[in-house]
């Protein structure tokens, strides 16, 4: 299951960091050194730049070219 909480980004030397609670990581069963997955939500207002981008549509993404020509 998953659980959703609110954090602040904060400086942390020179990268940025969010603290997760004590709490969500005791219960995750969380310890220092182990590896976890975010997940963060695309503003609307940026969603379909960053979608295009992903695809490949961008002006600074390199086009796409295949490896090896199809088999047929």
């Amino acid at each position: 299951m998953s659980k959703v909480f609110e954090g602040k980004v904060r400086r942390l030397g020179n990268s940025l960091a969010v603290i997760i609670p004590k709490e969500i990581l005791e219960e995750a069963g969380v310890k220092e050194g182990d590896a976890v997955k975010l997940s963060l939500p695309i503003p609307k207002s940026r969603r379909r730049e960053v979608l295009m981008r992903m695809a490949g549509v961008d002006s600074l993404a390199e086009p796409f070219v295949r490896e090896k020509r199809d088999r047929l």
